[in-house]
């Protein structure tokens, strides 16, 4: 008798699947441990397999369990996020952790309508954790699951189009098993992940090939049809990394996009060599300082979901090497400023952008 595509696909898997450190057996009753799908599917968002790894490993050695993340400090969350990009993610895990302990005794919700009311939960991470973790026929379905599922109907669905997503997850919760629900949702994505790739798929080895409309009509690159991509603004910035050889001014943003992060004191307009008079403006007077030695150590651009960063980075030695004082009355809360010693500047979160300039200048101190 011909197996169906669900025993198919499951039969593969079995034999396939990538022994991910989030993939642990757990007891209690259940498939996977929901604390690690949480965590993972998070980390996971907009961010490759290899990438997250050795930040889960630490993060999940921190942070063992839910009760241990809701007490945390943001700053330290922060800390262990650092490096990884988009770091409401870590924020929103952070506020989702006390939620759950707060409100359902430390235990994730099995129902999709109260995950999807928790913070930063989404449809896609509410049908991994009812999935994955409480093996529930709950579709889970994200951007590989829509490349799968598109090219074995033969349906031109957008990439990242709502109402596509929608069509994929009624298509999905049609195939499911009566059985192993969530090994047939991570057979799934593994598929899309390491076979039915977007530009280069392996389709003479693909295990649901016979099944597979599009690879029959020898059209699998035509699905799904890419978004059409939306030109991102671009901000301009320049950091200065003020210092006086033991300690360096640097502030922690309040609020937006990097809010909760450290960073040296910043200004609008990307100000390149040729302009060290307008740094040296900019500087004295928003902190007051005045004598002070400036270089120009680089560019960088910064390329975030939605919008683009151009900047460039200098440096500015201090001559007085202690006492100076700044400006008492900031024009915003944003233009605060404190001193942090050399010695605590790598025990702080930054922004992923300005890691390489900070780890940089403390081992040239160090010397």
């Amino acid at each position: 008798m011909k197996l169906s595509f669900a025993d198919t696909l499951l039969a593969w898997f079995a034999r396939s699947a990538r022994p991910l450190p989030w993939r642990e057996a757990a007891g209690q009753g259940h498939r996977r441990d929901p604390y690690a799908v949480m965590v993972s599917e998070l980390m996971l968002q907009q961010t490759q397999v290899t990438a997250v790894i050795p930040y889960y490993e630490r993060f999940m050695a921190r942070f063992p369990d839910i009760e241990t993340l809701a007490v945390a400090d943001e700053t330290e969350v922060l800390k262990y996020w650092e490096g990884l990009g988009y770091y409401r993610r870590a924020k929103n895990l952070l506020a989702l952790a006390g939620r759950v302990v707060d409100q359902y005794e430390g235990v994730l919700p099995r129902n999709k309508a109260d995950l999807l009311n928790l913070p930063g939960i989404g449809p896609y991470t509410a049908g991994a954790i009812l999935s994955f973790a409480y093996d529930l026929a709950e579709p889970a379905v994200d951007g590989n699951v829509v490349r799968v599922m598109a090219r074995l109907d033969a349906v031109p669905h957008v990439q990242g189009d709502p109402k596509g997503q929608r069509a994929v997850r009624a298509r999905v919760a049609e195939l499911f098993p009566r059985r192993r629900a969530g090994d047939f949702s991570e057979a799934l994505m593994e598929l899309g992940a390491t076979v039915c790739l977007p530009s280069t798929p392996f389709c003479s080895s693909c295990p649901v090939n016979g099944f597979c409309r599009a690879f029959s009509l020898s059209t699998v690159t035509r699905y799904p049809i890419r978004r059409r991509g939306q030109d991102r603004p671009v901000t301009s910035l320049t950091y200065v990394l003020i210092h006086d050889g033991e300690q360096v001014l640097c502030r922690r943003r309040p609020q937006g996009l990097l809010s909760g992060l450290f960073e040296f004191f910043c200004f609008e307009g990307k100000i390149t060599g040729e302009g060290r008079v307008r740094v040296r403006e900019e500087v004295q007077a928003k902190t007051g300082l005045t004598d002070f030695e400036l270089t120009c150590v680089g560019e960088r651009r910064a390329v975030f979901s939605h919008r683009v960063w151009e900047m460039a980075f200098w440096e500015a030695e201090l001559a007085g090497q202690a006492g100076y004082t700044l400006c008492d009355a900031p024009s915003s809360a944003e233009d605060a400023l404190d001193r942090i010693c050399i010695s605590e500047l790598a025990g702080l979160p930054f922004p992923a952008f300005l890691l390489a300039w900070r780890d940089d200048f403390v081992r040239r101190r160090e010397k």
